[in-house]
């Protein structure tokens, strides 16, 4: 695959970048006095770039006057001194590393203060998370936040299926300003792809969450952190794009913050218009007695999808302890389809029968949240916080088909109208209360409880017209009903053991209620089981340079509400997707451990899932040749998963992010009540390269390829990836980024299925 040796060429010359850094650290040092010669403590001392004056590094002065920094390669910097009530001082080093004494004067006039600004990587590998600095990227400017992840180490997005997952595992959940979605990941994929980049500040991807968060998820979290300006006064932003590739896609966006007093006021619109042309093929081939039966289909397909996203909220300062706040939320994401098919089938080699599809799809997701949060501070160090949730979700999904059947001669047999759709409606109610107090220097305490209840309705019709009448078939049509309710309550503490080493325990239980019924059939499913969720953390420094982590999580991953309720989609009249109402939730054992050396991290980690829940796994019937696709539990699952990250200075104008990851995977699974086993082992790179140019212009090398791997039991994806380039020129007020994504188009899901015990290969 041509994107291979592309994305290689780019890890390669990273790397020789990388090994021609400097290996010796030199110190820049100096002693501050003021003018009656007395040394200055707690000076701030920031070593600067001569090119954009962006932070490097900072420092603060001893109270003999002392400072002293690491210096990162040779060559030109500003060392910009300052202290309350003297005068700022700026001092060129050119490769002179003892400054010497500085001596401030004090200021003749009150100063407004000095503000600096430093650009953050892309890419910021924490202890327990990834920090992606969308705010600093500009080959994300215009683009929406699931561009964003697809962009992202350890994230895997397919738009097809509506899937997302992290450092090889499904089951993410995602936050917006660490608030839960708590909707289904198709609704939710489509809800990312509604949200500009532009008004993200940050994306975090949780790894291993602590006990505070939900046990629901075996990959873990995503927090979406929005843009909120902190400064006095009405400030804001806005932006505007354009994309074109097989259609075009315009985007705009505005965000604002009016702060005074006790008052803070802030909200956000965007929308996003994509029409891009796609192409979708399925080729499936079984034998059977001797019968060797082949069909193919190829789907030309013109999508079209138009998102609205708002919210606005605001906080009040009751008081010096207490704050009350309010938000609403919302979104309005239509996608609707034209598509073109036409199914081909042999028998033996021999042309059997063509059947053309005209294709009309509508999925329109309606979304109103409304929050009301409290947080009281006792008094310092102790702190409660109340948050109550109310979520309403609105789906519409009808379908048409018109299919037209022909012999294999190609003669014209006869025509057929079918309609599928589903209606669905999510109430949930969500309430938590959040306590935590600082027992005392070493140690911090934090407990909590929680009760979500969720209503939900799914109607689904399959109709076929016989004559000029409608008529209903009872196999796939019937209106469901599920209620859900989980209660949760946790305690968790840190403390430090010593200096060197910090250790977090935590332990969550969750009790859970799921009633599945329909208007004939009340209790399909009625499931009551509580578990326990134990966290543990500890982290050891063993210098400056060296320091490790080591983690132990349990979590469950709880079938969605929509796989439960069965819908039916029909690719081709003998290929269709559908939901299970007999699925299971998953439980997961992870252990991480992760070493750092200054910057540079790297990660280990292993996890045992027990009835893994696999999205899409699919069943042929090898005498009709009637492939059904279904979400299913799998018999368990294991993953071992390495990665390291490096974020490297290379010159003052260059910064570079090079992201590794080894995963092997191992999945048990039955096929027709017989048992099959599927191992894997793939790899991932990721990276960009970030340039500092003059006259206010920067530019942006970013992509990632990933080797062929497995997913959705025993499915296959061979391999992919992407590079994308952007430049950016900055104003006073305003910047213009144009970029490409993508360059080499090379971003082409493919995947392949085969049991051979069961005479069954599909891609």
């Amino acid at each position: 695959m041509k994107t291979k040796y592309y994305f290689l060429f780019l890890f390669t010359f990273s790397s020789v970048c990388i090994s021609v850094i400097v290996n010796g650290q030199a110190r820049i040092t100096g002693t501050i006095f003021n003018a009656e010669n007395k040394p200055l403590s707690k000076a701030t001392v920031l070593l600067l770039n001569t090119t954009d004056s962006s932070l490097i590094k900072g420092s603060n002065s001893n109270d003999a006057g002392l400072f002293s920094f690491d210096k990162p390669s040779t060559g030109n910097y500003l060392v910009m001194i300052s202290s309350i009530g003297y005068e700022d001082k700026y001092i060129m080093s050119n490769g002179n590393d003892a400054i010497g004494t500085i001596v401030l004067q004090k200021q003749s006039t009150q100063m407004q203060g000095v503000t600096v600004t430093s650009k953050k990587p892309m890419f910021e590998q924490k202890v327990d998370r990834m920090v992606i600095n969308v705010k600093n990227s500009i080959t994300s400017a215009g683009t929406t936040v699931l561009d964003v992840l697809e962009k992202s180490p350890g994230v895997m997005v397919n738009r097809n299926s509506g899937a997302i997952s992290m450092s090889g595992k499904d089951g993410v959940m995602v936050m917006i300003n660490g608030k839960m979605t708590y909707m289904p990941q198709d609704a939710l994929v489509q809800m990312l792809n509604g949200i500009n980049s532009s008004n993200v500040e940050k994306i975090e991807l949780i790894t291993t969450p602590p006990s505070k968060y939900d046990a629901s998820g075996n990959a873990g979290y995503i927090n979406i952190v929005l843009i909120n300006n902190p400064n006095e006064g009405f400030n804001g932003s806005y932006t505007a794009s354009m994309g074109v590739g097989n259609g075009t896609i315009p985007s705009a966006n505005m965000n604002f913050n009016y702060r005074k007093k006790a008052i803070n006021l802030y909200g956000s619109y965007s929308f996003i218009r994509t029409a891009q042309l796609q192409m979708f093929d399925n080729y499936r081939k079984v034998y059977d007695q001797g019968t060797t039966k082949e069909s193919y289909v190829r789907s030309d397909r013109d999508p079209f999808q138009r998102d609205h996203n708002a919210r606005i909220g605001i906080d009040y300062k009751l008081g010096k302890k207490t704050v009350l706040g309010a938000l609403i939320a919302g979104y309005d994401n239509k996608w609707s389809m034209d598509a073109f098919n036409r199914s081909s089938s042999n028998i033996n080699d021999i042309p059997d029968t063509t059947v053309t599809l005209d294709n009309n799809e509508i999925n329109h997701w309606k979304n109103l949240m409304g929050n009301i949060n409290l947080q009281h501070t006792i008094k310092e160090g102790d702190e409660l916080t109340f948050n109550t949730d109310y979520l309403y979700y609105h789906n519409k999904n009808p379908t048409k088909y018109l299919n037209t059947y022909y012999n294999g001669n190609n003669n014209f047999l006869f025509k057929e109208n079918t309609t599928s759709g589903k209606k669905t409606i999510i109430k949930i109610w969500v309430s938590q209360i959040d306590y935590s107090k600082k027992i005392n220097e070493k140690t911090n305490l934090q407990t909590g409880l929680k009760l979500a209840s969720a209503r939900f309705t799914n109607d689904v019709l399959v109709e076929k017209k016989v004559g000029n009448v409608w008529v209903p078939d009872p196999d796939y049509t019937a209106n469901y009903y599920l209620k859900e309710t989980i209660a949760a309550a946790y305690i968790s503490f840190d403390r430090k053991l010593n200096p060197k080493t910090d250790l977090k325990a935590g332990l969550r239980y969750e009790y859970s209620t799921s009633q599945l019924g329909t208007e004939t059939i009340k209790n399909i499913l009625d499931k009551k089981y509580g578990k326990l969720f134990p966290t543990f953390y500890i982290s050891h420094k063993l210098n400056d340079n060296h320091s490790f982590n080591f983690s132990y999580s349990r979590r469950i991953t709880r079938p969605a509400y929509t796989q439960l309720a069965p819908f039916i989609i029909f690719l081709d009249p003998k290929t269709f997707i559908s939901g299970n109402t007999a699925l299971q939730p998953a439980i997961s054992d992870a252990i991480k451990v992760d070493y750092m050396f200054k910057k540079i991290i790297f990660s280990a980690s292993y996890t045992y899932e027990s009835k893994t829940i696999s999205r899409f796994q699919s069943e042929v019937n090898t005498s009709t040749n009637v492939q059904t696709t279904t979400p299913q539990n799998m018999n368990n699952s294991q993953l071992f998963y390495v990665s390291a990250s490096l974020p490297v200075k290379i010159t003052q104008w260059w910064s570079s992010q090079l992201n590794m990851a080894v995963n092997w995977n191992k999945l048990s699974y039955n096929y027709k009540n017989e048992k099959q086993e599927a191992s894997n082992f793939y790899y991932t790179f990721s990276g960009s390269q970030s340039f500092t140019l003059p006259k206010k212009f920067s530019a942006e090398l970013s992509g990632f390829f990933q080797s062929r791997s497995f997913i959705f039991g025993g499915s296959k994806i061979k391999a992919f990836g992407e590079i994308n380039a952007a430049v950016q020129k900055k104003f006073n007020n305003s910047s213009l980024s144009v970029g490409v994504d993508n360059i080499f188009n090379s971003m082409d899901f493919r995947l392949t299925y085969a049991i051979p015990e069961q005479h069954f290969e599909s891609n």
